[in-house]
């Protein structure tokens, strides 16, 4: 289960603190973002593969030198 939540940058050591203090097979990973930052993340490789695969068969794709010549 994917759980995602603000922690307010004052309070990261104290929130990481008790992070790290829960049992180990509890929390799989972690990942911290900056919120101004764009960010992207999936679950797996194969999540990725299957997002892959749907946007090229969605895709309508020019060759290299018609890309260039219709700009």
């Amino acid at each position: 289960m994917l759980v995602q939540l603000t922690v307010n940058d004052a309070e990261l050591p104290a929130f990481m603190n008790i992070i790290e203090h829960l049992r180990s097979d509890m929390i799989e990973s972690i990942s911290i973002l900056d919120p101004d930052e764009p960010s992207f993340v999936v679950s797996s490789k194969a999540m990725v593969r299957e997002r892959v695969q749907e946007a090229e068969a969605r895709g309508n794709y020019l060759g290299h030198d018609t890309f260039w010549n219709e700009i």
